[in-house]
């Protein structure tokens, strides 16, 4: 991937009210897997925060969607649907085995979106 891409992936997801990118993942890998990366326990809260007008999660968990969302994003764009949710919730190499969604939830930035942009690119060293 390139800087340019990764910077608009950056930006956009920046920008966006918070509501945007929780709807586009709820659609597209689903309210458990959006409960799980946010890490709260309410199953209704990645329902409420979709809304225009719902909630706003509090900042840590804003934090944990954003960057799970950059990492899925940067996925969607390059592999697709179904090869983005298959890699954020399978054990990861680069992320010592650990589940990418896991890693969004723990805001290990660097791992998770390194290990995103590996997958891209096709880097299979560790």
């Amino acid at each position: 991937m390139d800087s340019q891409a990764r910077n608009e992936i950056y930006g956009d997801t920046t920008r966006m009210n918070i509501h945007d990118p929780v709807r586009e993942l709820n659609e597209n890998v689903g309210t458990t897997v959006v409960q799980t990366m946010a890490g709260v326990r309410t199953r209704t809260s990645p329902h409420r925060w979709a809304k225009p007008d719902g909630p706003q999660p509090g900042a840590e968990v804003e934090g944990r969607l954003r960057l799970g969302y950059r990492a899925w994003r940067t996925l969607e764009m390059a592999e697709g649907r179904d090869v983005a949710l298959a890699w954020l919730l399978g054990s990861n190499p680069r992320l010592d085995e650990d589940l990418p969604v896991i890693v969004s939830q723990q805001q290990r930035t660097r791992e998770a979106l390194g290990a995103a942009e590996a997958f891209v690119n096709d880097i299979h060293a560790v």
